[in-house]
């Protein structure tokens, strides 16, 4: 066994971080819990601690540079351990990722990155004043804010807009799901989802999912069918809310 070792989000902006100092070198065991390298970010200066005991067999980040957070910056794994196809994962992460220079203006391409972190079904919410906020999810991360006339600024989705979303997508990838066990001739899903009320608490939810095909509509019905009946999110619903479903085609 092992693990990457990953340049950590120190706080809630945009992550990115700088590997100020090595405090292992390569080959060298370290505990669990011991500090293997110091890293600073905007919000300030951190610690990287061995997630479990091992040796640092590899490092990929040298002293100085500044890379986004999530970027492998080295691997902690048993002195006798095959670390074969790690260096695979680490390899393939490292091609997606170009090193940033310190004082880069990185907001955008940031954004544009492909990160590889999965948060494992752990989101934090960060409020650290007024009405707004930002969502972290593994290495992904985005805003959320209020209309101005409920005192935020509208930089963001609200967080009745968030959840919808993530009812959206896992309806589009439910149904992504059952077009492939069919082998269906389906191009592009959409989903659509409407709260109502507009304000105030949620009363009920019309889910609308748009599909590019030429199958036949009893084919059509049978994939949205199911697919809602297996997406996670909607299975958190159905005793709570009333969800309107329909499908058309695009």
């Amino acid at each position: 066994m092992g693990y990457i070792v990953r340049m950590p989000t120190l706080g809630p902006e945009m992550g990115r971080g700088t590997l100020l100092e090595w405090h292992v070198e390569d080959g060298t065991p370290v505990e669990e819990g011991e500090a293997v390298a110091q890293v600073a970010s905007e919000s300030g200066v951190g610690e990287v601690e061995a997630k479990e005991e091992g040796v640092l067999r590899r490092t990929y980040l040298e002293e100085g540079n500044t890379v986004l957070s999530g970027t492998p910056i080295g691997l902690v794994a048993p002195a006798d351990a095959d670390i074969e196809d790690l260096e695979t994962v680490v390899e393939y992460l490292v091609d997606r990722r170009e090193l940033l220079p310190a004082t880069v203006d990185g907001r955008t391409r940031e954004q544009a990155r492909v990160e590889t972190e999965m948060p494992g079904r752990t989101v934090t919410a960060t409020n650290p004043s007024g009405m707004r906020g930002r969502i972290d999810a593994g290495s992904f991360g985005w805003q959320y804010d209020e209309p101005e006339d409920s005192g935020g600024t509208e930089t963001g989705p609200t967080p009745v807009d968030v959840f919808l979303g993530g009812l959206a997508s896992c309806l589009s990838l439910s149904t992504r799901y059952q077009v492939e066990k069919r082998d269906a001739d389906v191009g592009e899903i959409s989903v659509t989802t409407d709260a109502n009320p507009e304000h105030g608490s949620v009363e009920s939810i019309e889910v609308t999912v748009h599909l590019a095909s030429d199958e036949n509509d009893e084919t059509l019905a049978r994939i949205v069918d199911l697919a809602e009946r297996g997406c996670h999110v909607s299975q958190l619903l159905r005793d709570d809310l009333e969800l309107e479903l329909s499908w058309n085609r695009r």
